[in-house]
Formats: C-alpha cells, sequence, structure tokens
C-alpha cells in the first residue's frame, strides 16, 4: 500500500511538471502607446485569450494617411479591433498573423485598438501613416531591390 501511494505522489508529480513542460512556460502580454507616431506596440509571449488590452483613442489617423498593421509573430495571432471613437464603428475585427506589414483604410478620427492573444509568441504595432510617406518608401525599397539585383552574368560565371 506505501509503494502505491508513493507511486501515485511520483505519477502526479511527473504530470504536473510534463503539464508545466508543455504549456510553454511563462506567459507576457503588454500592450502601449508608441512614442513616435500614433499608434500601438503589443508584445507577447505565450498569450492566449484570456490576455487582453485596450488603448482608447490611441491611433489618430489625419487626412491622407492609412492605418498600418506590422506583425512579427512565431506562433499563434493576435486577434486585433479597431474601433472609431466618433461612431463605434469597428473598421478591423480579425486574427493578424505572420510577418507582412499591410494597411487598411480608415476616415480621420480617432481609434482604440483592443487586441487578445491566440497563443501568440511575437509583437505588432498598429500605427497611422501618411499614404504617400509610405508609398515612397515602398519606391524606395523597390530600387535598392533593383539595385542590389545580381548581375545575370556574374550569377552564370560563378556557377561554372
Amino acid at each position: 500500500m506505501k509503494v502505491s501511494k508513493i507511486a501515485s505522489v511520483a505519477a502526479a508529480s511527473l504530470l504536473a511538471f510534463t503539464l508545466m513542460a508543455c504549456s510553454g512556460g511563462s506567459s507576457s502580454y503588454a500592450q502601449y502607446s508608441l512614442d513616435a507616431v500614433s499608434g500601438v506596440k503589443v508584445e507577447a509571449e505565450n498569450a492566449d485569450s484570456d490576455n487582453e488590452a485596450t488603448s482608447e483613442g490611441a491611433i489618430e489617423v489625419k487626412e491622407g494617411d492609412v492605418i498600418v498593421i506590422s506583425p512579427v509573430t512565431d506562433k499563434g495571432s493576435f486577434h486585433l479591433t479597431i474601433t472609431s471613437d466618433a461612431d463605434k464603428s469597428v473598421i478591423y475585427d480579425e486574427d493578424v498573423e505572420g510577418r507582412v506589414l499591410y494597411t487598411i483604410e480608415a476616415k480621420p478620427g480617432t481609434y482604440t485598438v483592443t487586441t487578445n492573444g491566440n497563443n501568440v509568441t511575437g509583437w505588432m504595432t498598429v500605427f497611422a501613416q501618411s499614404q504617400d510617406e509610405l508609398a515612397a518608401r515602398d519606391a524606395s525599397l523597390d530600387e535598392a531591390l533593383e539595385e542590389a539585383e545580381p548581375d545575370a552574368q556574374a550569377t552564370e560565371d560563378a556557377g561554372k
């Protein structure tokens, strides 16, 4: 009887240790305002749906601005909701994952950003930027990529 009690305690301890190890360890979730631009950044490690943050009036969109969403997730996703402070309409309500920057159009005004974790590790920024500035930056990136493109003859010669 003592042996089975010791075995039960050992099995329970092993099960608890295994569950802790499988849960991914520590969890953190933080959302804060960006100083340099009108927007927020959220950082997460093993964050689930119980992790939620809301930044009231976090994004001020001016005429000619778009809202930029820039995620960098190693796993999982963020659920992002962007709501107009003026009429409480939801302009965005989707899961965001991966590492692709994209934009959404928004009328001038103030917007609230709410995020939740979906077993996510990574970070995401959401901010307003002039559409013209963004296009100019994209054009300069395209030029830089063209300049960096290897010479076809040099590439062919290297293969010999």
